[in-house]
């Protein structure tokens, strides 16, 4: 209670801040008063599928690509009719339309409007009997457009027709079992479908599955309350299993019964058999969100909470910045200065709901500077603002002098977050002359922040065969077409030189990846290539180079009569097996790696596993350097406002 009084102390002497999307007290009183992030105004549609409701659909603010755009599937019975409830928050429903089409989007079978929804409770509910002759098992893309007074809002569905597939049963159950977990007497009967197995490591609630205890099913010491409920969403479904996905929200106390929030998503796979469910597949990951207002302050390290290993962080050269992406909020800290930062978040401290606080994009941060200034990428779903219900990229510039954040390039994209990733989660870098470089549709762009200009460096790139450098600053391909192909192609971004490496005869090169910024290659021997009995290939790689870019080799490995495979790269190391080659493809007979220490002098953060008796595995930045006070300031970055000027690149998958 002290610790809480203290701070209350000393927030109220601090000016209110904005957020880039969250407007906060420094008191954590909040208001939501920034027009350029002003609340979600995009209704959620859901189908009502006898009295239960899945697929929550979000609103997208143009048409999507059908084919890249597969957030849920609908099954149909033989009555082709569907109830659908709309949520519209604050805004008004004008009218309902939808379009039913080929898989692909190419073709239109259907299209309807409707203008009398019908009022119940808070939604708006609407029949729909779909008169296209749907062909049994064949999946069809369905639109829906919400005409609102802001606009139209387009939504996605996959319908099927299939018969007897008990889609209700299942959401129940999924609705039953998340339920269940979440009171302890009621757990006790979910023991039957689980397949525990004892590991003795410590409880890690992003990691939970089938085979977790029913302690750990039902959370343990956690003690958490529903704070969002969750609708069933449906990824796969056939006349026997099913696959279905869900996501809410919880809150747990801490010891000093404050409140940390904590995004739940969980998997099922279940089978229908004999009139009951089986569960075949069980996985939940809980990630905790960051609140800088908690104690989790230490003389050597941050706790950033529950929530998986793989941290997107990066210090700045002078080490007394860190920046830090968790559950699609950024954040800085600085023990120096006894200061943390949020950067950047949709969510709202207060009154939210799951428009703001759905996590379908991904941060990544390109650069940290002594000033503690942040370049940033931000790529997938917009929850709110100008760009509510757009997917693309956004390139953002913090200035922690000014403590704002402003946009620099909006590029939208008629893509799904499930599909962008793929791409943006491999390249997105801002070079120091201003030049945004991504890896989209299978080309390399180069975006010019300045003007606006784009050209495209490298078109048919295989994502397969294209790795990224640590800090982003290189990339390499193999170019799979032309009198080059087989080549390895390197490029560094803040020169835009390249460099080709080409096979000797009776060779063939492959891809490793990079270790800090080096390059890694293997080269192959005609003939190394084997599959085994079940058609699966297997590469032997006669030699590992490690190279800079100005072609320096750094390092070489073979290993007379033994070949390296199973590689696994890392920033620092590449870990591998030494096979023999046998008749029936490799037979591994040892491990080895390679490890390159280069950067490791300079490095001052690491990411650390911590216990706790209530919260289970927790996630540490340990830091070097020792804050003055346990309780920095937490204040909040504010948004410039923007204008709506866009960059438009062909974003076509090429068949």
């Amino acid at each position: 209670m002290k610790r809480i009084l203290k701070k209350a102390g000393i927030l109220l002497l601090v000016f209110l801040l904005g957020t880039a999307g969250t407007a906060l007290l420094l008191n954590s009183e909040s208001t939501d008063n920034r027009s350029d992030f002003n609340d979600a105004v995009f209704p959620e549609v859901m189908v009502d599928m006898n009295d239960t409701l899945i697929n929550r659909m979000y609103g997208y603010a143009q048409p999507m690509q059908a084919d890249f755009t597969r957030d849920s599937v609908t099954p149909l019975d033989t009555s082709k009719k569907l109830t659908f409830k709309v949520n519209p928050y604050d805004s008004e429903v004008k009218s309902f339309s939808y379009e039913i089409r080929t898989s692909d989007g190419s073709k239109v079978l259907e299209n309807k409007k409707i203008k009398n929804l019908v009022k119940e409770d808070q939604y708006l509910s609407v029949d729909v009997e779909i008169g296209s002759d749907l062909r049994m098992n064949q999946e069809y893309s369905m639109q829906i457009a919400l005409e609102l007074d802001e606009g139209t809002a387009y939504y996605y569905t996959r319908v099927v027709s299939r018969s007897q597939v008990h889609a209700s049963d299942y959401a129940a159950f999924v609705k039953y079992f998340y339920e269940a977990c979440l009171d302890k007497e009621s757990a006790d009967a979910l023991g039957s479908y689980l397949e525990p197995q004892t590991t003795g490591a410590a409880t890690n609630y992003s990691g939970i599955n089938i085979n977790s205890s029913l302690s750990e099913i039902s959370w343990g010491n956690l003690a958490p309350q529903l704070c969002q409920e969750g609708i069933p969403v449906i990824k796969e479904i056939n006349e026997t299993t099913a696959s279905v996905v869900l996501e809410y929200q919880l809150t747990s106390q801490n010891e000093d019964e404050e409140t940390e929030l904590y995004d739940v998503k969980e998997f099922y796979r279940m089978k229908y058999q004999d009139t009951r469910i089986y569960l075949l597949d069980f996985q939940r990951s809980a990630n905790q969100v960051f609140d800088g207002t908690l104690p989790v302050y230490e003389d050597d390290g941050i706790i950033l909470g529950v929530r998986d290993k793989n941290v997107e962080y990066m210090m700045n050269d002078a080490a007394t910045v860190i920046a830090f992406v968790q559950e699609g909020d950024l954040w800085s800290y600085s023990p120096g200065n006894e200061k943390v930062n949020q950067v950047f978040s949709f969510r709202k401290s207060k009154d939210g709901d799951f428009r703001d606080s759905r996590t379908q994009h991904d941060i990544k941060i390109v650069r940290v500077t002594d000033e503690g200034d942040i370049d940033f990428v931000l790529y997938g779903y917009m929850n709110r603002g100008v760009r509510e219900g757009y997917c693309g990229v956004c390139v953002y510039h913090y200035s922690n002098d000014q403590n704002v954040v402003e946009e620099k390039v909006f590029i939208p994209s008629t893509e799904s977050y499930e599909f962008l990733k793929e791409d943006l989660g491999t390249l997105s870098y801002v070079s120091t002359e201003n030049a945004l470089y991504l890896l989209f549709a299978n080309k390399l762009y180069k975006i010019n922040i300045s003007d606006g200009t784009s050209e495209v460096l490298e078109e048919g790139i295989k994502i397969d065969d294209f790795a990224v450098s640590d800090t982003g600053a290189h990339a390499a391909w193999i170019i799979q077409e032309g009198e080059s192909a087989g080549n390895i192609k390197e490029i560094d971004f803040e020169t835009l030189e390249t460099r080709s490496l080409a096979p000797s005869s009776g060779q063939s090169l492959v891809l490793n990846g990079f270790m800090n910024e080096d390059l890694v290659y293997g080269i192959v021997v005609d003939g190394d290539v084997i599959a085994d009995d079940n058609g699966h290939e297997t590469t032997g790689i006669h030699t590992v180079r490690i190279e800079g870019f100005d072609g320096t080799l750094k390092k070489e490995y073979h290993q007379d009569g033994l070949y390296v495979t199973d590689i696994t790269m890392g920033n620092t190391m590449m870990e591998f097996q030494l096979s023999k080659k046998t008749k029936k493809g490799y037979k591994a007979v040892s491990k080895d790696n390679i490890l390159n220490n280069s950067k490791a002098s300079t490095n001052t953060v690491s990411v650390e596993l911590v216990t706790n008796s209530r919260t289970g595995t927790q996630i540490r930045l340990a830091l070097t350097e020792t804050p003055e006070i346990q309780e920095p300031l937490v204040v909040y970055a504010k948004m410039k406002n923007i204008g709506d000027d866009r960059i438009i690149l062909d974003t076509q998958i090429p068949e």
